[in-house]
């Protein structure tokens, strides 16, 4: 009898998810050693297990972890239900799960947080949410989700509340940088111009003088070539991403900028972009600003500043549209739980954050003394 196991990785961090304080431990492509790690931060006797098995050809396993006495049944059994109902070869990975069962897949923000941090994990099951994991895959799935949790960090937790709040101001400021920046500068040069400084306007007028593109064209060149940069580093051996995506960067910027493709202020506007996307720490999240940011360029070339708090609005409206597994996608703001605004945008004194927020529905919405 062959008794030999599969060959399989050590429990190492994670190198998607940088720690910075906390646990450096994540997870590998073994489920049950997953969900040790688990139990080793949650040695609850409340801690469910749910073993659920897809795939018409080749069978994989699924298991649902939360809290007995905390999570919402209905919520658990919306997601077994979900899970169930895929008829498909295989699932070979957790982001393939998660494409099959969200909400609405017209939307290009995510619906479910993928880690591989097993403390961050933990930390959402002990709010009420469940947490999915699928064997062969190193990685688990939280739901529900809303928008603001994708920028808050197991970090934030471990470092002093006025630090953590800033970090987290920093990375809305992030987001809205990244969206708006490009489309604000297009604005400007193309129909508002007269809202600047006179100096500042002849400085961008002055660099502009040799462009042979329309503000839109130019920003378009720009963001795309980062992007292509940006993509070959995350697909190259890292020694030479790194290589790549720096001098790269800088020898094509230069050489844009000496041949009249593009104006000097061009290269900075989409250097702080780059940077301001960077900051949104969530790659799922940072993906789909890289997409927003396009049609938001267009609205702001053919209608200004008009386009672009159109945009904004537009945004807003399917922000408060969407949901993550039937739970609301734009709590606390909408609809507006005023409680919960103290871990959100900030971070109140752990003393003071004694609920749990409504995203995962829990039946339990106070925490225990000293939980």
């Amino acid at each position: 009898i062959n008794t030999k196991g599969w060959a399989e990785r050590a429990i190492q961090e994670p190198i998607s998810e940088v720690t910075i304080k906390g646990s450096h431990d994540g997870f590998i492509e073994n489920a049950t050693k997953n969900i040790g790690l688990i139990r080793r931060y949650l040695p609850s006797a409340e801690l469910k297990i749910k073993k659920l098995t897809i795939g018409e050809r080749a069978t994989s396993f699924v298991y649902l972890i939360y809290l007995g006495d905390v999570a919402n049944a209905d919520v658990v059994q919306e997601i077994e239900t979900r899970i169930c109902k895929i008829k498909t070869d295989a699932i070979l990975s957790i982001g393939e799960l998660s494409n099959f069962t969200k909400d609405q897949n017209w939307s290009p923000f995510p619906q479910a947080y993928l880690s591989e941090r097993p403390d961050a994990i933990s930390n959402h099951i002990l709010d009420g949410k469940i947490a999915v994991l699928l064997d062969r895959s190193p990685g688990a799935m939280i739901v529900p989700m809303n928008l603001i949790g994708f920028f808050q960090t197991p970090d934030d937790y471990n470092i002093h509340w006025l630090v953590a709040s800033f970090f987290r101001l920093l990375r809305f400021a992030g987001f809205i940088i990244a969206i708006f920046l490009p489309a604000f500068y297009i604005a400007i040069v193309s129909f508002h111009f007269e809202i600047i400084p006179i100096d500042l306007y002849t400085s961008i007028a002055t660099s502009r003088v040799k462009v042979p593109f329309s503000p839109l064209l130019e920003a378009f060149i720009m963001e795309i070539t980062l992007e292509m940069l940006r993509e070959a580093g995350i697909r190259l051996p890292q020694p030479i991403g790194q290589t790549i995506g720096i001098v790269g960067g800088i020898v094509i910027g230069q050489a844009a900028v000496q041949a009249g493709l593009v104006s000097n202020v061009m290269v900075i506007i989409v250097s702080i972009t780059a940077i301001a996307s960077f900051i949104v720490s969530n790659y799922d999240l940072s993906s789909s600003i890289r997409l927003i940011r396009f049609p938001m360029m267009l609205l702001a070339y053919f209608y200004g500043i008009v386009g672009i708090v159109s945009g904004l609005m537009l945004l807003f409206a399917h922000f408060v549209s969407l949901t993550s597994y039937g739970s609301p996608y734009g709590l606390p703001i909408a609809p507006f739980r005023l409680q919960e605004l103290k871990d959100s945008f900030v971070r109140f004194p752990i003393s003071m954050l004694t609920s749990r927020s409504s995203t995962g529905q829990p039946k339990q919405r106070k925490k225990k003394e000293g939980g």
